[in-house]
């Protein structure tokens, strides 16, 4: 799946950019993940970029990145969402950054923060994903109900 559209053999660009900055310069995976989620570069190299860590250097597209205000855990795709980061949100959805279903708690988290950022780009994005599993009815009508506690 390949939500952006974006050419496939560009991948191989920023795998070899990673491997560079993992090798010889000793950064860590992680940090180039945090990196890329709070880049405001185009949305083709943060999607690339993070699909490159999580598939081959196995960063987890579940990281929790901090806490909220009442202490509860934020998770990367939730970080997306909040810095609208359309090439971030897009690999995360793609690789499993999140668990349960469109309709479950975490997915619906993430839509409901790209909802009230009025972020476009983020909500198709997570609408397009429900789309393409058949999920697209059931994922508005969990949107469109009561609030997340």
């Amino acid at each position: 799946m390949n939500l952006l559209n974006l050419n496939p053999e560009h991948k191989d660009s920023f795998s070899k950019i990673v491997q560079t900055l993992v090798k010889k310069h000793q950064t860590e995976p992680s940090e180039m993940f945090m990196h890329a989620l709070e880049s405001e570069a185009e949305p083709e190299m943060n999607y690339w970029m993070i699909r490159v860590l999580v598939q081959e250097y196995f960063v987890s597209p579940q990281m929790v990145v901090g806490n909220d205000s009442e202490g509860e855990p934020v998770k990367a795709l939730q970080a997306a969402c909040l810095l609208q980061n359309v090439g971030v949100v897009a690999a995360l959805v793609e690789l499993g950054g999140f668990k349960g279903s469109v309709t479950d708690k975490e997915y619906q988290l993430a839509a409901r923060i790209a909802s009230q950022h009025e972020d476009q780009a983020v909500l198709g994005v997570l609408m397009k994903y429900a789309q393409e599993n058949d999920l697209l009815e059931p994922f508005m009508r969990g949107l469109q109900s009561k609030t997340l506690q």
